[in-house]
């Protein structure tokens, strides 16, 4: 299994420009992606963690609305310290875990449910990544995976104008998603897309394509089409028509359980 990224891709490359923040859900794919883990999650009290979960705004969101126990782990410590502060914002009791998910000290099935989002599709071989996530789910815990759905026009836009983003993103839709954990032996799976629009145009050097336009004029746009998306989000959360879809969709998801016993230790010997 061979990463994507490394850790300076999101120290310097993401994490250096945020700062604390709390969850709004304006956004219809935000709505839609806490509804998801609300109900994955079941009950107060649920023992959560979030993989890759580095700069988090739904974990704390999670552990203040809904009670759940929660954790996240990364292994940037940019994104650690943010989500610190997140959960401090917040008001939320949670803990934060600095090391690599390949490495993870975190003890075997000791969680009700393990959820990543925009984690897996990092590494070039996504089933390792998937295996770790469900050696920490307990006996019929739920496993929450959300990737940014990059087979529609996002992605046409990162391999046109941000080769770099491009190249840091192993691309496949939920049938390959849902093949991938039926492999697993995991039982009661879902599938499908969420959020209805979403157009990211970026401000940073991996934007390529906008290195010789002059700075005020990229800013611009990039700004435009932020609020732009933004508005449409917002108008498509308060309706009740959402449209899911694999061209404008910005993300898509799969949901499962860990069964009893013997799972995915017979995949590994294949």
């Amino acid at each position: 299994m061979k990463r994507l990224t490394d850790v300076s891709f999101w120290d310097e490359g993401w994490w250096q420009r945020k700062r604390p923040e709390r969850l709004y859900l304006y956004r219809d794919l935000d709505y839609e992606m806490v509804q998801l883990l609300r109900q994955a999650g079941r009950t107060k009290g649920c023992r959560t963690l979030e993989v890759g979960g580095g700069g988090s705004r739904i974990l704390p969101y999670l552990g203040r609305k809904f009670g759940f126990q929660v954790i996240g782990s990364d292994f940037s410590w940019r994104g650690c310290v943010l989500l610190k502060a997140n959960l401090s914002l917040q008001g939320v009791n949670g803990g934060v875990v600095c090391e690599d998910l390949i490495q993870s000290s975190l003890a075997t099935e000791s969680f009700d449910l393990v959820y990543s989002q925009g984690l897996i599709e990092h590494f070039d071989d996504i089933l390792p990544a998937i295996m770790e996530h469900v050696r920490l789910l307990k006996e019929d815990g739920r496993l929450v995976l959300v990737v940014p759905n990059l087979q529609g026009v996002q992605g046409q836009i990162f391999a046109k104008l941000a080769p770099p983003l491009w190249q840091a993103h192993h691309v496949f839709g939920p049938s390959e998603l849902g093949a991938t954990l039926t492999r697993l032996g995991l039982q009661d799976i879902q599938t499908g897309y969420l959020g209805s629009f979403n157009i990211l145009i970026g401000f940073d050097p991996r934007w390529t394509a906008f290195r010789k336009w002059p700075r005020v004029v990229w800013f611009l746009v990039h700004a435009s089409v932020r609020v732009m998306s933004g508005l449409i989000s917002f108008v498509l959360r308060l309706s009740p028509w959402r449209p899911h879809s694999r061209l404008f969709s910005p993300a898509f998801f799969a949901v499962a359980t860990k069964p009893h016993r013997g799972f995915a230790h017979d995949v590994g010997s294949e």
